[in-house]
């Protein structure tokens, strides 16, 4: 009776060992993000849209995600990046004449919350102009899971990619609800995980490259709609 006990202890040993090393394994593993540059950009020269009549504006942004082959349809989040307000508040300087707006950011329980869909409508109904922007991004649960695994295996000695794409859009209509202009960009965005690359994760950190997916998606925007002179009494 005394060995299979010292047996069992042993074995419990063995999977304690296996789980800090593990655990070990994930704390040293640093990471280094990259992006690929924002397409569809405004690819003519900026004007700013000087003399107009000044309009207000409802903001109104949803952030989604879908992991294909995991989610079947995309899903609302609360936040796409963590200082999105600053992000919107630095972009919106491109637009020169706006007289007052309101934002207003779709929440998943919004489905179930009455009052808030009524004040989503009033922004609308009060406002001259609505910009609808969507951030939605999309992965590949293959991909995320097989990257993971070989990363668990290895220790995370084989350095193995994490991808996002991102697809940003906007869609400008009038009080009434007819369509003015839409606009659309696209980027991507990897992570390489490896144990080597803790020393490169402070230069090439991931959310500071989904910022930057964002900032410069929305900043873009903002420019061809003032370049376009769109926003109009």
């Amino acid at each position: 009776m005394p060995r299979v006990q010292v047996m069992i202890s042993a074995s419990w040993l063995r999977k304690l060992a296996l789980v800090i090393v593990l655990l070990l394994a994930g704390m040293l593993a640093g990471c280094a993000a990259s992006r690929s540059p924002v397409t569809g950009t405004f690819d003519a020269p900026a004007q700013k849209n000087l003399g107009a009549q000044r309009v207000s504006v409802f903001f109104h942004f949803r952030h989604l995600t879908q992991e294909h082959g995991f989610d079947t349809i995309p899903k609302l989040k609360a936040q796409g990046v963590k200082d999105f307000d600053n992000l919107f508040r630095d972009a919106l300087g491109e637009i020169s004449n706006i007289s007052g707006y309101v934002t207003f950011t779709e929440s998943p329980t919004d489905v179930n919350n009455p009052q808030r869909r009524q004040e989503r409508e009033t922004f609308r109904q009060d406002n001259e102009y609505t910009l609808q922007v969507d951030f939605f991004e999309e992965s590949s649960f293959k991909q995320q899971c097989l990257s993971a695994t070989i990363s668990l295996l290895s220790l995370t000695l084989i350095p193995m990619p994490y991808t996002w794409d991102y697809t940003i859009t906007a869609k400008l209509s009038d009080t009434s609800g007819k369509p003015v202009r839409s606009y659309q960009r696209k980027a991507s965005l990897n992570n390489w995980v490896q144990v080597v690359l803790m020393f490169a994760y402070p230069f090439h950190p991931l959310e500071g490259k989904r910022e930057e997916i964002y900032a410069e998606s929305l900043h873009d925007i903002f420019r061809q709609i003032e370049s376009e002179k769109v926003l109009k009494k």
